[in-house]
């Protein structure tokens, strides 16, 4: 009788050891509430959701996942503060799906990733100023900006579209934008006919529409943050067809469609840093259609932006698998740097010692018919 006891209490002991291995924290800080908070939505659900379906496959190297977040409110005030506080409470191992130039770079000019060795991966943002010295321990999973307007311009070129509005925003990052813009001007040989700017958080895009619509460009680039572009969007009346209008990776067709409606977005073209999520040629592709099928998508939508989102993440867990059964910030950041000529579910990833630019994966794809996106 005794043995049966033992033999119960053992059982439930190495039932009881599986259930609390490790515990293995990644951290995300980013504008859960304020101009982003659309966005973060969508994004938090992927990383959430992809976390919840790891663990319930029997977490990573028997530890589980855990996300911790701290919302910025995409205030770059907030943000390394934040950082820090995330690491030294929660001790993090890694950081993902970060958000916001102007917030990325205040992590690369406080130091407070590099002072701590934990990596940060995937940003939604191209700027070249969180990129190069400083941004050490940023493992970027997307071309620049630049490489973005590079692609777009070169298209309005062979198009032959020559007068060219700008709407971009008035900080950090609509000022790097600017600077692309410029130099493809030269290169391409067209002219910027209006820099319509707007303030961070501003949410009536009336006169800037207006305006706009008035310097009667051939073509117009909607270079804001997405919830920005979607107001703009909402407020421009010009007759469809009247200008051929480019945005950037991180607008999503359906978030344009929910402010606009979809006939008055039909035609947009919208740069891509990841392959079509809906391709059943990529196997990283493939796992991501699989993934939004089930309910640990959380009801997000599928797109670009989701995608990438769920690419980060998935890099993120990869990276920790690599480092091991005691992960740290350190080993995490070894692991990354180890990927080289890497393949994520045949998707090519390319970190070094000395390379942080992982991706120069480059599309331009355009809104159709019920805002999907043809490439």
């Amino acid at each position: 009788m005794k043995s049966h006891v033992i033999a119960a209490a053992l059982a439930a002991g190495l039932f009881f050891n599986f259930a609390i291995a490790g515990e293995v924290k990644i951290g995300s800080v980013t504008g859960i509430t304020g101009p982003l908070a659309l966005t973060t939505t969508d994004i938090l659900k992927m990383t959430y959701g992809y976390l919840e379906m790891v663990n319930d496959q029997g977490g990573i190297n028997g530890n589980k996942l855990t996300l911790v977040t701290r919302d910025d409110g995409y205030d770059p005030k907030k943000t390394a503060p934040l950082v820090e506080d995330i690491i030294e409470k929660d001790h993090v191992v890694a950081l993902v799906n970060g958000a916001g130039t102007s917030n990325t770079a205040v992590l690369t000019k406080t130091g407070v990733l590099n002072k701590h060795k934990v990596p940060l991966v995937g940003v939604f943002s191209g700027s070249e100023a969180i990129r190069g010295t400083g941004s050490e321990q940023i493992f970027h999973t997307r071309p620049s900006y630049n490489d973005e307007i590079v692609k777009i311009c070169r298209l309005l070129s062979t198009l032959g579209l020559k007068r060219v509005a700008v709407l971009y925003q008035e900080d950090a990052f609509g000022a790097s934008i600017m600077d692309s813009v410029s130099k493809a001007s030269q290169e391409f040989k067209f002219d910027v006919t209006l820099k319509q700017s707007y303030k961070f958080g501003e949410s009536d895009f009336a006169t800037h529409a207006n305006n706009i619509s008035d310097s009667k460009p051939q073509a117009i680039l909607l270079m804001g943050v997405p919830e920005a572009v979607y107001r703009f969007m909402k407020a421009y009346n010009a007759p469809i067809g009247a200008a051929q209008i480019y945005a950037l990776s991180f607008v999503t067709p359906q978030g344009l469609a929910d402010f606009a409606g979809q006939e008055k977005i039909r035609g947009i073209g919208i740069s891509q840093v990841v392959p079509n999520p809906n391709s059943s040629a990529l196997p990283l592709s493939r796992e991501f259609k699989t993934f939004m099928q089930t309910p640990y998508a959380k009801g997000a939508v599928a797109s670009p932006l989701t995608f990438e989102a769920f690419l980060n993440v998935r890099l993120a867990v990869e990276a920790i698998r690599l480092a091991g059964p005691q992960p740290t910030a350190e080993k995490v950041t070894q692991a990354l740097t180890s990927m080289k000529n890497f393949k994520l579910g045949g998707f090519a990833i390319n970190f070094t010692d000395t390379n942080r630019r992982g991706s120069s994966y480059l599309d331009i794809a355009v809104i159709g018919r019920n805002a999907r996106l043809s490439y």
